[in-house]
Formats: structure tokens, C-alpha cells, sequence
């Protein structure tokens, strides 16, 4: 015959399961009580022969701290100024039917070899630098309007190779009519 405990289960696992809620609430807190057995390694310091030794001339700290700040001031002059201030866009076209690159001037000037793009970007950075300080020149090459054939891979190529040195970037423009 079977005969029920005299205890019941439950007055056990209760406590039990008690207990092992606190362990666990502690196990999720030791990281934030504990403190770390190694402190973080401090940042080394840059090596002797890189640093320039400070000078000991009340003089020359005098002149390098004045080219100092004539440096943060020119800085943030610079900072404030707009883009379009600072930065001459010429635009260049690559022709739909034969894969030239040309721009206008007044009229249409076609930049067929390598002396005509030098003569291009001499003449541009030139006249970006006539206005009282010198702007940068950023060439926008613009892709045909209509699709087709040209410009090619190799004439692609060419005209990295002839604006390798400037800033310059393409762009394909929009279908508006």
C-alpha cells in the first residue's frame, strides 16, 4: 500500500527555488560591485625620438605660440567660409556621338589629347586664382544625355589619366526634358 508523505514537496522547493533566485541576482550584480583585477593600461607615450622637445627660449615659445594661434585663427576662417567661396566647378561634356570631351568657352572647345587637357587645367586653375585667393578647381564630367555607345571603355580610361592629378568626378545626368 502507498501512503502519502508526511511532508509535502513543496515545503521544500519553495525555499529552494528562493535561494536560487538570490544566487542569481547576484551572479547578473558581481560585474558591477566587483572591481577589475587589472586596471586599464594607461596610453603609452609617444616615443622620444617623435616629440619634438620643447624649447626652453622664452622667445621662441613666445613666436611658436603666436604661429600657433595665426593657425587656429586662419582655420577657422576657413571653416566658416562657404564651399562655394572656396570651390571653382568647371563642367566638361562627353559628346553623345563620337565620345570627345568638350566644354564651352564661349564656344565649343574639344580637349582631344593629352597638351589640351594640361592647357585646360593650367588655364582653369589660373583664372580660379584671379579673384584675390586661390580656389580649389573640381571638374564635373558630365555623361551623355542620350545612351548609347560612347563614351567607351579606353576613352573612359584616357580621361581619368588626363584629370588623374585634379579633383574631378562624373556624373550622369538626370532625364529631365
Amino acid at each position: 500500500m502507498i501512503r502519502l508523505p508526511r511532508r509535502s514537496v513543496t515545503r521544500f522547493f519553495i525555499p529552494l527555488i528562493d535561494v536560487l533566485i538570490l544566487l542569481f541576482c547576484i551572479f547578473l550584480l558581481m560585474p558591477f560591485v566587483s572591481s577589475p583585477d587589472a586596471a586599464e593600461p594607461e596610453p603609452q607615450p609617444k616615443d622620444p625620438a617623435d616629440v619634438k622637445p620643447l624649447s626652453t627660449d622664452l622667445k621662441t615659445l613666445q613666436q611658436e605660440l603666436a604661429e600657433a594661434r595665426t593657425m587656429i585663427a586662419r582655420l577657422e576662417r576657413d571653416k566658416q567660409t562657404r564651399l562655394t567661396d572656396r570651390l571653382a566647378v568647371r563642367v566638361l561634356e562627353i559628346d553623345p556621338n563620337d565620345g570627345t570631351l568638350f566644354y564651352y568657352d564661349p564656344g565649343r572647345e574639344e580637349v582631344r589629347g593629352d597638351a589640351d587637357a594640361l592647357r585646360l587645367i593650367q588655364k582653369q586653375k589660373s583664372l580660379a586664382s584671379s579673384g584675390g585667393f586661390v580656389k580649389d578647381v573640381f571638374f564635373l564630367i558630365l555623361f551623355p544625355r542620350k545612351p548609347g555607345g560612347f563614351p567607351t571603355e579606353s576613352q573612359k580610361d584616357q580621361i581619368k589619366k588626363w584629370f588623374a592629378d585634379v579633383p574631378h568626378g562624373f556624373d550622369i545626368p538626370s532625364s529631365r526634358g
